[in-house]
């Protein structure tokens, strides 16, 4: 069988209240691995132990790259042959059963390295979350995801599937703390040549952008304003976007 793995990460929601924790713990041939950024929650490790999945705390909010990190050298140590796939998840996704039964017939088909389920979220209007458009700097929505050409495709992290042989030689960008962690993954990967797909199946996402508390909203602000710029640092167009995005 090949081996399964998902990597929540938690930030201050209790795993008895998470949409995500609670699909995955029904998934038994899955190991999940809970990272707890969390500071204001204490989560229930022995009832992560208890499911047969794994705990690791991160002492605080580190950031979702380190978290992911964490999650991959723990992988690792367990699997040096990095054998099989990973998929990555936020608190606060609803996961359909028939996303799993889609990741199996992914991994039995085998004919991709990173796999996109469609992802919307509050505004359905503007297009799914997931998969996206990247050509160049430029990263948009679309209405037509399939429609896009394999070399424009772009998604975030829920509910990316992942071949772990990828991480053989790479980790995220630890100087990206929460924003852009997956846009430069892709970006990474597409140069590598990886092979990217998108699958049938649809996840409902609670994003985060859409902050009404006022000073929630500004932190918030803050940490987009820095990663933003770390993702776009490396050319003069990307600077001018930058620029212009903000």
């Amino acid at each position: 069988m090949v081996p399964i793995y998902a990597v929540l990460v938690d930030y201050n929601k209790p795993l008895e209240e998470s949409p995500s924790y609670q699909a995955l713990r029904r998934q038994k041939d899955i190991v999940t691995i809970v990272c707890d950024n969390s500071t204001q929650v204490e989560l229930d490790q022995n009832l992560v132990q208890k499911d047969g999945n794994v705990y690791l705390s991160m002492h605080g909010n580190r950031g979702l790259s380190k978290a992911y990190n964490r999650a991959l050298d723990h992988i690792e140590e367990e699997d040096p042959v990095l054998e099989g796939f990973v998929m990555l998840f936020d608190d606060d996704t609803d996961i359909p059963d028939s996303y799993f039964d889609c990741v199996r017939q992914m991994i039995k088909k085998n004919d991709a390295d990173i796999f996109l389920p469609l992802v919307a979220d509050q505004d359905p209007k503007l297009g799914y979350l997931s998969p996206s458009i990247m050509k160049d700097v430029y990263i948009h929505r679309t209405k037509e995801p399939f429609k896009l050409k394999e070399k424009e495709l772009c998604g975030i992290n829920s509910g990316m599937l992942i071949r772990l042989s990828l991480f053989e030689n790479y980790r995220y960008n630890e100087d990206l703390f929460l924003d852009h962690v997956d846009h430069d993954f892709i970006r990474s990967m597409r140069r590598r040549n990886a092979r990217i797909r998108i699958m049938n199946t649809v996840l409902e996402q609670q994003f985060s952008a859409y902050e009404t508390d006022p000073e929630k909203a500004l932190r918030r602000f803050s940490i987009f304003k820095k990663d933003i710029r770390e993702f776009y640092k490396g050319s003069l167009k990307g600077r001018i976007y930058c620029a212009y995005v903000v």
